[in-house]
């Protein structure tokens, strides 16, 4: 038995999709990011001489643009020898947490930066951010607050606007927006009309003010039950009796913000590129500002209104935040992940979030699989997980729904390894229930890593305030080094919670100890074997034989995890796994009194850097009893089934689980090949009249199981000419479907789009299986 749901989801799911597929009655167009070997400029003059392409980007801190360009032009730009890399530009979804709404506040109180000091003293302990949990309080109350440091945060703007927004007041200068005019009603980065994403991430790194709520709501009286430092009394605060206060500090309260707006205000992702061009020009800021460059706002009079953000051509920006995430085929070599270490290099510390896609392995996102990151992940507390089932459904029920008292990695919480054998998570802390204003100046409690990374960002800033002096590097290495790996209560490995959880001080003392390495971070292993490059971590393959592989699963704790992975090929066509003999630790009337005490499933496809769901339910399900999921056509490489205590439970469980897999006979492939970067094998076939469905499927050896994986587009065109792009993913095998396909000479295009690592020549080898009704068709020359 199972169930898919319980209790709402609290985090952002961040989706990958390519910007156009289908079925097109003209050539398609895609984006595409392009990596030149020096400069781009002759790769920029050919782009400009093929009919309906463009450059749209070009990079200013790495050799690299953007550009649109035709599907039959791509070859020709492939193929060039000053090319290193083309990679399809992709979209990332806007991350849209769902939001609890709390009752609006009655009145604020506005820390400055000469109060913040004496208050984080007298008030040691915070719900909002566990600035106590991870030592903030403890800077805090030596007078080091963030001031003089400027957070680049790139995300979905940043609103300005004191009268509403409070918490952030006096901390935004400014902002620029990446979004074309043509896509966003919204033009300003600081407006409060933006997604509100930027705004909750900007009081989470900045946050300085206290919030007056009725005395009597159930917002004061949960935190006064979990949380009692977190509430403040009118007695002291003067105001009238029946109100009370509720501080909102952020890790980093005095620093100031500078938001890079990527994503629009209408919900809409964000490209690759896009992003890519955001952190780009956070290095040109910083790098300008060293080089003399006066910080004056380029557009005089601004600042005023929230609609006329100060826009800098020179800024000492030190810390950036990316509470965003997506796929890539080369972690830590590509582009986009490149970047972190230029960035590192330029003198920014970026700290990025995991992603919202665990519990499963191989989950954190690039530019998270950038070796220059500061990756966090995101935990659970008691205090916060309660005091939101408060506020769902009464004073009272937050522990009866999560009656274990441990903290937790966040069961949303991405895990790495990454395909290259880094363990893919830096450090934790808390990114759950995070009590945030919004740009209307109402309250939300929001949950995802996308929390956790600010609260990493703003303890970059905390250090950079004290140790003027220290690399970006350093302060990076710090943190990591500095992290405790004894806080979370789960049993947590590497690469669920990195080197721990978030202790600032710690990171402090061995940055004034001078034990801190200043080396900057490198990608892991280049092995083209996945299996090779993580089995210096402990992690192996199961062993198949027979096509089945069965275990016991001993007394998980809640939240913890137990991760099989299973090497899948382009033969599979069909993936089982089935939990049986759920036993808990606990007798029921100890258990969770709702949902008693079950295991947390979740099966997902072969994609190294992202989370595909194989579960009927996006996520995975609860089990309760003997349950069987099944997949079919799974892509080739390995699955990670990911077995979880579930997080609500009050004790352990135990279980057996059994992985099975078939392999499908394709018989003979229609046709075979070598094809290399930019290169283009055709190969025509015969469909006969009266077939209701024709099945395309092209494998190639270098699929997700190797490092990096290739990418191979599959073409096809009908005999009138029509063409069909469904093929140009970024899925491994490609599988394309046409239902009631035309008599005639139909053509397939094999394109060696992405050839990071070739078997002969920088070559992969292809093969194509094309079936009418499930009849091989006949090849025509």
């Amino acid at each position: 038995m199972q169930r898919s749901s319980r209790l709402p989801s609290y985090f952002a799911a961040v989706l990958v999709a390519l910007l156009s597929t289908g079925v097109l009655a003209a050539e398609p167009t895609h984006r595409y990011v392009i990596e030149c070997s020096t400069n781009c400029a002759a790769i920029t003059t050919a782009v400009g001489q093929i009919p309906g392409a463009r450059v749209e980007y070009q990079f200013q801190n790495v050799s690299g643009i953007v550009a649109t360009l035709p599907l039959s032009a791509v070859p020709a730009i492939q193929s060039r020898p000053d090319v290193v890399n083309i990679a399809k530009d992709v979209l990332v979804a806007a991350p849209h947490p769902a939001d609890k709404t709390v009752e609006a506040a009655q009145g604020s109180q506005v820390l400055t930066a000469s109060t913040l000091p004496a208050f984080s003293a007298s008030r040691p302990s915070d719900y909002l951010f566990n600035n106590e949990l991870i030592g903030a309080s403890t800077l805090h109350a030596q007078g080091i607050t963030g001031s003089g440091v400027i957070v680049g945060i790139i995300d979905s703007g940043t609103a300005n606007n004191p009268t509403q927004v409070a918490d952030i007041a006096g901390s935004v200068i400014g902002g620029e927006s990446f979004v074309p005019a043509a896509e966003d009603p919204v033009l300003s980065a600081t407006s409060t009309h933006n997604n509100p994403h930027g705004t909750w991430v900007g009081t989470v790194i900045a946050g300085h003010a206290i919030f007056l709520f009725s005395a009597n709501s159930t917002l004061v009286k949960s935190i006064q039950a979990h949380a009692p430092d977190s509430v403040i009394s009118c007695a002291v605060l003067g105001c009238p009796a029946t109100l009370a206060g509720v501080p909102v500090i952020g890790v980093a309260p005095s620093a100031k913000l500078y938001a890079l707006k990527v994503f629009d205000s209408l919900g809409h992702g964000a490209s690759n590129a896009r992003i890519a061009a955001a952190m780009d020009r956070a290095i040109t800021l910083k790098k300008n500002f060293d080089n003399g460059v006066p910080s004056v706002p380029t557009n005089p009079g601004c600042g005023t209104t929230e609609d006329n953000p100060c826009v800098y051509n020179s800024l000492n920006i030190q810390v950036v935040n990316m509470s965003l995430g997506g796929l890539t085929l080369y972690a830590a070599r590509d582009l986009e992940d490149k970047i972190t270490t230029e960035m590192l290099k330029a003198g920014i510390t970026v700290a990025v979030a995991a992603g919202n896609s665990g519990p499963g392995a191989f989950t954190a996102e690039s530019p998270g699989t950038g070796p220059g990151s500061l990756v966090a992940a995101a935990a659970a507390t008691p205090p916060h997980e309660r005091i939101l089932g408060d506020l769902q459904f009464g004073l009272g029920f937050g522990s009866l729904l999560f009656p274990f008292n441990g903290i937790q990695t966040a069961s949303f919480s991405s895990r790495g390894p990454t395909a290259d054998g880094r363990y893919g998570v830096n450090v934790t802390t808390n990114g759950f229930a995070n009590f945030v204003q919004s740009p209307s100046g109402s309250f939300s409690l929001v949950s995802g890593t996308s929390f956790a990374a600010p609260t990493a960002a703003g303890a970059a800033a905390l250090l950079r305030q004290k140790f003027p002096t220290a690399s970006a590097t350093k302060i990076r290495n710090a943190l990591i080094a500095g992290a405790n790996p004894n806080v979370l209560a789960d049993n947590p490995t590497k690469i669920d919670q990195g080197s721990g959880f978030l202790d600032i001080p710690a990171a402090a003392a061995k940055l004034a100890s001078g034990t801190v390495s200043g080396a900057l971070p490198t990608p892991g292993l280049s092995s083209p074997v996945v299996d090779l490059n993580v089995l210096p971590l402990g992690i192996t393959t199961v062993n198949l034989s027979g096509g089945t592989f069965s275990a016991h699963v001993s007394n998980l704790l809640p939240g913890q995890v137990k991760q099989f992975y299973v090497r899948t090929f382009d033969t599979t066509d069909k993936l089982t796994v089935q939990v049986n003999n759920l036993t808990p630790a606990l007798p029921p009337a100890q258990q969770n009194q709702f949902f008693g005490d079950d295991i947390f499933l979740a099966v997902l496809d072969a994609p190294t850097s992202a989370a595909f769901d194989l579960t009927p339910q996006p996520g995975g399900v609860f089990v309760d009893g003997d349950t069987t999921i099944s997949a079919n056509n799974p892509q080739s490489g390995i699955i990670r089934v990911a077995l979880q205590g579930s997080s609500n439970n009050a004790g352990a469980v135990s279980a057996d689980v059994v992985i099975s897999t078939h392999q499908a006979n394709l018989g003979l492939p229609t046709s075979a090949g070598l094809v290399k970067q930019g290169a283009e094998d055709v190969v025509h076939f015969q469909v006969p009249a009266g077939k209701s469905q024709l099945t395309f499927q092209l494998s190639w050896v270098h699929d997700w199981g190797f490092y990096p994986t290739n990418d191979l587009d599959l073409i096809i065109e009908d005999p009138n000419g029509n063409v069909n792009a469904a093929g140009a993913t970024l899925n491994s095998p490609e599988r394309v479907t046409v239902s009631n396909p035309v008599a005639g000479t139909w053509t397939a295009r094999i394109q060696g789009f992405q050839i990071n690592q070739g078997i002969v020549n920088n070559q992969d080898f292809w093969t194509l299986n094309v079936r009418a009704d499930g009849q091989p068709v006949q090849r025509v020359p």
